[in-house]
């Protein structure tokens, strides 16, 4: 297992934390016991998350702007030992930063991945696609394809 954080960028307002939740979502219902028993997870804003999945664990967190609660979150996270990080930030500047410095203090290797942006097509739908790619990338790190 290459423990890896998985950085959804872009700029404000293109639907990276509603991906980070959708990706959450998927994970959750596909994988039913990735939380402890009666755990509810409030969808109606950011996540701070941790699942096992196949015995992996994997932390999500869906706020990533400048000054926001990330720059601990993830350090929380790296120190939690979990072995994948899906988090959001903007394209450049202090969040990117952050998960550099993270993923160098403990050890993980980094994917970028950028939201969808349009001015004109369906969001909704892109979001859900964005989110079912980085599910596909999340079950290729646990089972050792990527």
């Amino acid at each position: 297992m290459n423990r890896t954080i998985l950085g959804i960028y872009g700029r404000a307002d293109e639907g990276k934390s509603t991906i980070a939740k959708l990706v959450c979502q998927i994970l959750v219902r596909k994988y039913p016991n990735s939380l402890p028993t009666n755990t509810v997870i409030d969808y109606s804003g950011d996540i701070l998350v941790t699942l096992t999945v196949e015995g992996l664990k994997i932390g999500i967190e869906s706020q990533g702007d400048p000054r926001s609660r990330m720059f601990h979150t993830l350090k929380q996270l790296g120190s939690a030992n979990c072995d994948i990080i899906i988090c959001t930030t903007r394209t450049t500047g202090s969040t990117v930063n952050e998960v550099d410095h993270v993923a160098d203090t403990f050890g993980y290797n980094t994917l970028w991945i950028s939201s969808f942006y349009t001015p004109s097509l369906n969001t909704t739908v892109l979001n859900d696609q964005a989110a079912k790619n980085i599910v596909e990338i999340v079950e290729m790190l646990i089972t050792g394809t990527l």
